[in-house]
């Protein structure tokens, strides 16, 4: 059974963010669980491989979360725009 984990960075790109883009994110977060649970993937949710253990999903427009899969977990690694997670995926690849 596939688990979500959030660490310390995650938390960290947390804090630059307002209170609605936290709230979205929160959200986000739910619905994510929810297809890990079921299975099932609601169009527009935007998930997808981004490397060989990265993944990323849509929260909104401007905003993306980084998972990274080891086994059955996904750990929560980043909250931010298009260019953070590119900046991300350079530093950590």
């Amino acid at each position: 059974m596939n688990k979500i984990l959030i660490l310390s960075s995650f938390e960290r790109s947390l804090k630059k963010l307002t209170r609605q883009d936290k709230d979205n994110i929160a959200e986000s977060l739910e619905l994510f669980n929810s297809v890990l649970l079921t299975g099932k993937l609601p169009s527009g949710f935007g998930f997808k491989k981004i490397n060989h253990n990265k993944y990323e999903f849509r929260v909104d427009i401007r905003l993306r979360v980084v998972a990274k899969k080891e086994d059955e977990i996904y750990y929560m690694v980043l909250a931010g725009d298009h260019d953070e997670v590119k900046r991300y995926l350079r530093n950590y690849k």
